[in-house]
């Protein structure tokens, strides 16, 4: 294996990112062609380490010395890396490949590949760092990355907030990554994952310690990956631009929560996290996959659809197989990411239209797009046989053989698994089939470039197909051992008559007639729950009530009583005290020569005697 890959898929993205903004300032369309070039760059680097690779490969170098410790910075490689790395470097070049047209107009195209390259730089190197200096290192690369994307538009209010909020999302679920890190380098000794993970399997490290660290890992993780509760920043982050969508919910970033467990998943397997990852990941999928159900813009359905399915990728690692988790995640990643191309080529031939609601129709103007859409929704709805069929069966087959998870957890699942086919089937047929319900934008839309945006589409649904072919060996690429696929009698075939009669209430609802979906609107039971569901079950209300209720508010009433009844308090007190000694000295102020010289006389006595005494 060429060792030199591993330092220039660590260095060269940043590299990139530098040469695009200084040459795209220089001239415009010059920084898409280096992001183009760098992208292609990475991910032939990407292939060629897979073909290569044999063992896996360890580089090892110092970060830090101070006294006699030394802080590590290590690049390891193995099936699990190398996976990722193709993930990130291949999606990552589609996506920019698609962006020639979608950012075509804007005038920050620099700024713009620049946050890209380093965007893809921050996941390359969290997924080949060796040990915890190194993934926190790239995880806060991503974490700025994001922000900068999200807010790409900063001029407007809505991006900058959707920017800031992520930022500060993402940085509460950092701040326990780093509180892990300190733990791990005072009871373990070490910050090297290998090492960490030998520790755990051996039971060296205390029990109750490694679970605390297990736990606060998984908080960071739920952050990045938009879990509940801190996943309201996933939805928002919608105002950046599609292609960020993209990166984001495919190929980068909501990864990494999922990536850093699997890497730690002996550790885990030590502990008991793994029962609270598999439940907060089937919360997650239940309130994702029914939030997903009424939303009205089409990039909100596929964010909760993102947080559903990535959840689902946790219930398989907390149930106990790392073979069924990343297998899911492998497939959400290509699908997602084929969806909200799809998703964006509509919104750019739709003249940046959003709203589900002013479209339909569109199946005689962008055939091409709702045949490669489909193929990703087909997929996303886990429909044989294509490959998200295979890693859903294969997550809720774990879920229900493990005694721990048989009842809520893999109810939940199931539900959320099942509820896919409905939100997309609605989002799919509301776009493409009927009649269109803006008859003025219907006819301004425009088929998108072949090239540009429908070429990386088609590559992605291929690749979707193609995962369906090769599910176990990828697997047993990841985990290093070849893993039997069990099943439960009858699960597929109930998940097929499931999937089957929503997809034909799904059609029933949307497919011509909309009346009965507007009559049941009308419904106040039926309209409270919409709003719950259109909400995401109102947790950022919660979250917003409480951050500026208890916190923001709670610390500003404790400053102001710690003001007035100890600060103001100890300040007045010294009111009395002072014009006590005032009114004693002025006591002595008589204005008699005599007495003053009686004092002085006394002062020198009392000085006399002490001097003496002290000579003594």
């Amino acid at each position: 294996m060429n060792l030199n890959l591993l330092p220039f898929l660590a260095i060269f993205p940043f590299i990139g990112a530098a040469l695009a903004f200084v040459l795209g300032k220089q001239q415009r369309g010059l920084a898409f062609w280096v992001a183009e070039i760098v992208g292609l760059s990475l991910f032939l680097a990407s292939v060629l380490l897979a073909i290569q690779y044999t063992t896996p490969i360890t580089l090892d170098y110092t970060w830090l010395t101070f006294g006699t410790t030394a802080l590590p910075f290590g690049l390891y490689v193995d099936g699990l890396s190398i996976v990722m790395l193709l993930i990130a470097t291949g999606l990552g070049l589609l996506d920019i490949h698609f962006a020639h047209d979608y950012m075509a107009e804007d005038k920050d195209q620099a700024r713009y590949y620049a946050k890209v390259l380093f965007f893809i730089g921050g996941m390359i190197l969290l997924v080949m760092a060796k040990d915890m200096i190194g993934v926190f290192v790239g995880w806060e690369f991503m974490g700025l990355a994001s922000y900068l994307l999200i807010s790409f538009w900063h001029r407007q209010k809505a991006p900058a907030d959707a920017g800031m909020q992520a930022f500060l999302y993402t940085r509460f679920g950092d701040i326990f990554i780093f509180a892990a890190i300190g733990l791990l380098f005072y009871f373990v000794g070490t910050l090297d994952l290998l090492q960490i993970n030998n520790l755990a399997k051996v039971g060296v490290i205390d029990h109750q310690v490694a679970l605390v660290i297990a736990v606060f890992i998984f908080i960071g993780a739920i952050g990045k990956s938009g879990q509940f509760p801190l996943f309201p920043w996933l939805m928002n982050a919608m105002e950046g631009p599609t292609t960020v969508s993209a990166l984001i919910h495919g190929a980068t970033m909501v990864n990494a929560g999922i990536y850093i467990v699997a890497r730690l998943f002996d550790f885990y397997l030590s502990t008991e996290a793994l029962l609270v990852v598999a439940s907060v990941g089937a919360l997650s999928a239940f309130i994702g996959a029914t939030s997903a159900l009424v939303q009205t813009e089409m990039k909100k359905v596929l964010a909760y659809s993102t947080m559903s399915h990535l959840a689902l990728a946790f219930v398989g690692l907390g149930v106990g197989s790392l073979a069924a988790g990343m297998m899911h995640l492998v497939n959400h990643a290509v699908f997602k990411a084929l969806l909200f191309l799809s998703v964006g080529g509509v919104i750019l031939a739709a003249h940046h239209q959003k709203d589900v609601w002013q479209l339909g129709g569109l199946r005689t103007k962008l055939p091409l797009l709702a045949a490669l859409m489909a193929i990703g929704g087909l997929s996303l709805s886990g429909i044989a046989p294509f490959s998200g069929f295979f890693s859903k069966d294969a997550v809720l087959t774990a879920a229900l053989l493990n005694p721990e998870t048989q009842g809520l957890i893999a109810t939940l699942a199931t539900l959320a698994a099942l509820l896919s086919i409905a939100y997309f089937g609605r989002l799919w047929l509301l776009m493409f089939q009927g009649e269109p319900r803006n008859a003025t934008l219907h006819e301004q839309i425009h088929a998108p470039s072949l090239f540009w945006i429908a070429l990386p589409l088609a590559i992605m649904a291929l690749i979707t197909l193609g995962l369906s072919f090769y599910q176990a060996e990828i697997a047993q690429f990841i985990t290093g051992k070849a893993e039997v696929s069990a099943h439960v009698d009858g699960l597929l075939t109930g998940l097929m008559i499931g999937l089957s009669l929503l997809a034909l209430i799904v059609f029933g609802f949307y497919a011509k007639d909309l009346t009965l979906v507007k009559k049941m609107a009308q419904h106040p039971f039926l309209r409270m729950i919409h709003q719950l569901l259109f909400h995401g079950y109102y947790v950022e209300a919660m979250i917003g009530w409480f951050s500026k209720q208890v916190i923001v508010e709670g610390f500003a009433k404790a400053m102001a009583w710690t003001d007035k009844h100890i600060v103001d308090a100890v300040i007045n007190g010294f009111l009395p005290t002072t014009q006590a000694i005032f009114k004693r000295l002025q006591t002595t102020q008589t204005g008699l020569i005599g007495d003053y010289m009686g004092m002085m006389v006394t002062g020198l006595a009392v000085l006399m005697l002490v001097a003496m005494m002290v000579g003594v």
